[in-house]
């Protein structure tokens, strides 16, 4: 979840009487996101695009991450039952071979 810094925080009101300053604030970097505020409470974000695509980059890690994380701990646990199956080298050519 995303936190705020006071000067991040904005009405709607506010935002579109200078939207412009807005647009400055976030093209200089002087903040990195504008939360709008309807009736006191967040209703939308205005980002950067470059801001927007780093965080869903970061997102992604996140999730290939997590999914590795469960296939190598799924790998772990069939080393553990003695489940797991061994090919030697010349085995699993043949066995990839016929798959194509």
């Amino acid at each position: 979840m995303l936190t705020y810094k006071p000067n991040e925080l904005m009405s709607s009101t506010d935002i579109a009487k200078n939207f412009g300053s807005v647009l400055a604030k976030l093209a200089s970097h002087e903040v990195a996101k504008i939360g709008v505020l309807k009736n006191n409470k967040l209703d939308f974000v205005i980002m950067r695009n470059d801001e927007i695509d780093q965080l869903v980059q970061q997102e992604i890690k996140r999730l290939k991450f997590e999914e590795d994380k469960k296939f190598v701990a799924s790998q772990v646990q069939k080393l553990k039952n003695n489940e797991a199956v061994f090919y030697s080298l010349d085995e699993l050519e043949k066995r990839l071979n016929n798959e194509a």
